[in-house]
């Protein structure tokens, strides 16, 4: 009993030394800076679903001191007509300089019978089967990514490129190039489809948003002070290139999805979400590749999902890989019986692709 005293909710003030915490297990142990303080405080508090019974724990030692902690962001879902608040476990950790019981404790509030719904969309093998220890699912379709190489060269330099010095690194990018021109006349550019492609404002997406994931058993609710908190977090995470929003139009001007991604000339395209009316997905997905070809991605990568699998599978040129595993866990076998039929919208935006505690502060 006096160990699960232990676990209370985070507090703004345990920030700093979460933050630390979290610099010693998934970064090189580096003092956070003011901006990571600052963008971390945001992720963990700064959701207009954030609670104290919703949100993140932390374990302390019988010295008072934080030796582990599990980060939450709420994300609202609505599952079978029921709308609930889920949680998105982001992170969790234990201080590598103390042995505790902490993270093991905390392990134990994930139990399926404990949960409305939680998830993870990037557990790695010993995390999964905590998740199937304590009665979570794991969703294998979910825990694939799907890849479209555009310009193979400048694919593998830029898959190359963290692993080269920088002047080995610019030298296969500057290689690459009149290969992939090469290649080309072999390759031709994506036509674009027959729809309307085009930029989605914020505001047009917020509202547009919500009724494309309608017709999932369980998707997220998508309010528009929650939506427009996560796109702003998104927008912050620039690594891959700038947050970009698309909407596809029929030839009577009806919308039939939207998608959204990041990408930049030479780099991956990182698609964060795809959503399309019931039938029209290989559309969105057409028109995305031919937009990330138009600006010179030399690839696409996204989360696989259920009901984009024909469409994927009808396209040459697309694979599959592991991207780590999507996780679920709850007491609701309804929602566990919408997961196993793939009736469910989940990732990107609900899930943490988004997140520059992810891909950014690696120092």
């Amino acid at each position: 009993m006096t160990r699960l005293k232990a676990i209370t909710p985070m507090q703004r003030a345990d920030v700093p030394e979460v933050a630390a915490l979290f610099q010693r297990v998934f970064r090189k142990g580096a003092a956070p800076s003011a901006e990571f303080l600052l963008y971390f405080e945001e992720s963990f508090f700064g959701s207009p679903l954030h609670s104290e019974a919703e949100g993140s724990l932390v374990h302390r030692d019988p010295d008072g001191a934080i030796d582990s902690a599990l980060l939450v962001i709420p994300m609202q879902v609505r599952a079978n007509g029921h709308v609930l608040t889920g949680r998105l476990m982001s992170n969790y950790m234990t201080d590598p300089a103390k042995r505790t019981r902490g993270g093991a404790d905390m392990v134990l509030t994930i139990r399926a019978r404990n949960q409305a719904f939680c998830f993870s969309d990037s557990a790695n093998p010993l995390s999964a089967d905590h998740w199937k220890a304590v009665g979570g699912h794991v969703l294998p379709i979910q825990s694939l990514d799907w890849r479209h190489v555009l310009r193979p060269a400048g694919w593998f330099a830029t898959r190359a490129a963290a692993r080269l010095p920088p002047q080995l690194a610019r030298l296969a990018s500057l290689l690459a190039k009149p290969i992939d021109a090469a290649l080309r006349r072999l390759m031709p550019s994506l036509v674009p489809p027959d729809g309307q492609g085009a930029a989605i404002s914020r505001a047009d997406f917020i509202a547009a948003a919500p009724s494309l994931v309608e017709r999932f058993a369980v998707h997220p609710v998508w309010s528009a002070p929650e939506l427009g908190w996560m796109l702003d977090m998104a927008a912050l995470n620039t690594i891959t290139g700038p947050l970009t929003l698309r909407q596809v139009r029929d030839e009577n001007g009806t919308l039939a999805g939207c998608s959204v991604f990041y990408a930049r000339p030479g780099g991956v395209a990182h698609v964060l979400n795809i959503l399309a009316c019931r039938g029209r997905e290989g559309a969105i997905i057409a028109d995305l590749l031919a937009h990330a070809d138009a600006i010179g991605c030399v690839g696409v990568q996204g989360m696989a999902q259920p009901f984009l699998m024909e469409a994927l599978c009808r396209r040459k040129g697309v694979s599959f890989v592991p991207r780590g595993f999507y996780c679920i866990s709850t007491r609701d076998p309804a929602i566990v019986d919408a997961a196993q039929r793939g009736d469910v919208y989940l990732g990107g935006l609900l899930g943490e692709d988004w997140s520059r505690l992810v891909t950014d502060f690696h120092d």
